[in-house]
């Protein structure tokens, strides 16, 4: 015996289709006009609010959602104008560098001939919502030389800016070594 079927509209005016609606056995079979394959939902029926029905596979049927705006997430790419605050100095200025690559180099302390008295390099690592994670070594200038090794985390704070904190491990050639917290602010120039 055929069974009736009838012409129902689901969707807004820009995703109506003709469907034949079939109820067998207390489950909804839902056909869409050729040439899309059958779709069958097994849920008792149910009054719902108007929504586009999407064919992915054979027995199998989608919801259409409204697609997520996507958002651009700042880069730290580029040249920064920094300011640096390490617990038991003045504040001092720098240049960071953030390469495509993954690596960073830092320009600090210009000396009076305006070029600077140390270099550091290191790399960077982003992560969700603008997070910033970077580690760098430079030498310490003065009269007690050794090497600094800085582990700073942060945040891009817009594409413009960004601030971090952590920790300056001192290492001095003569064998004593101390930790210093370190604060880092950043506008980016280029």
């Amino acid at each position: 015996m055929r069974k009736k079927q009838s012409t129902t509209t689901i969707g807004g005016p820009t995703a109506r289709r003709a469907v034949g609606v079939a109820l067998a056995a207390g489950f909804l079979t839902l056909a869409v006009a050729a040439p899309q394959p059958a779709l069958a939902l097994t849920a008792a029926p149910t009054a719902t609010t108007a929504k586009s029905v999407t064919a992915t596979t054979p027995g199998t049927a989608t919801t259409a959602t409204p697609a997520a705006t996507a958002t651009t997430v700042p880069s730290p790419v580029g040249t920064w104008s920094v300011t640096t605050q390490e617990s038991d100095h003045p504040a001092s200025t720098g240049t960071l560098f953030f390469y495509a690559d993954h690596t960073l180099r830092l320009e600090a302390h210009p000396g009076p001939d305006g070029k600077p008295v140390f270099i550091g390099t290191g790399e960077w690592h982003s992560g969700y919502g603008g997070t910033l994670h970077y580690e760098f070594t430079h030498p310490l200038p003065g009269t007690r030389t050794g090497t600094a090794y800085v582990e700073l985390d942060g945040v891009l704070t817009s594409s413009t800016g960004f601030s971090a904190c952590g920790l300056t491990k001192r290492v001095y050639d003569d064998g004593g070594t101390e930790t210093v917290t370190i604060v880092m602010t950043g506008t980016k120039t280029a």
